[in-house]
């Protein structure tokens, strides 16, 4: 089978062991089997508690003056479907924050640099383009009608209706 695992350039532990748990077991199709026995060989990432990280998340945002709305999971914002990270609005633009279910990740869809700030300091770890462009490879994950390499990003905060 080659190598132990599935090389990722620029994949780091944190990232790698939150994608390989969720989606590695799963043995999709098209998937190189490493994953799966990756999966089943190493520790899962730190269990947290996801309703305290929303109100941590949510606590951040007011303490930097957002006004953010009660959080709702993806499959709630966009009226069907269902994934791996919830929403949390804020302010009157319409700016919108994506918590991963995952793990620590966080992610804006506006791109002010306060609110990567204020969920910095809160503990997450934000995922700019550049971590969120990497693509991993050999891992098949259906996303709407493909099971091609899809990017960190959309692993993070996957939807599916």
């Amino acid at each position: 089978m080659g190598r132990p695992r599935v090389e990722v350039g620029g994949l780091d532990e944190e990232l790698r062991a939150a994608i390989v748990h969720e989606y590695g077991r799963r043995r999709e199709e098209g998937s190189d089997p490493r994953w799966r026995i990756e999966a089943l060989c190493t520790e899962p990432p730190s269990a947290s508690d996801p309703a305290e990280r929303l109100l941590r998340a949510a606590a951040a945002l007011t303490a930097a003056g957002l006004a953010p709305k009660p959080p709702v999971s993806c499959g709630e914002a966009r009226h069907q479907g269902d994934g791996t990270y919830d929403v949390i609005g804020y302010g009157p633009g319409g700016g919108e924050v994506h918590v991963s279910t995952l793990c620590r990740f966080a992610a804006g869809r506006g791109g002010e640099p306060h609110v990567r700030r204020a969920l910095e300091s809160a503990g997450f770890r934000w995922i700019d383009d550049a971590v969120g462009s990497i693509r991993v490879t050999g891992l098949g994950v259906y996303h709407f009608g493909s099971r091609d390499p899809l990017d960190v990003d959309t692993l993070l905060f996957h939807w599916q209706d």
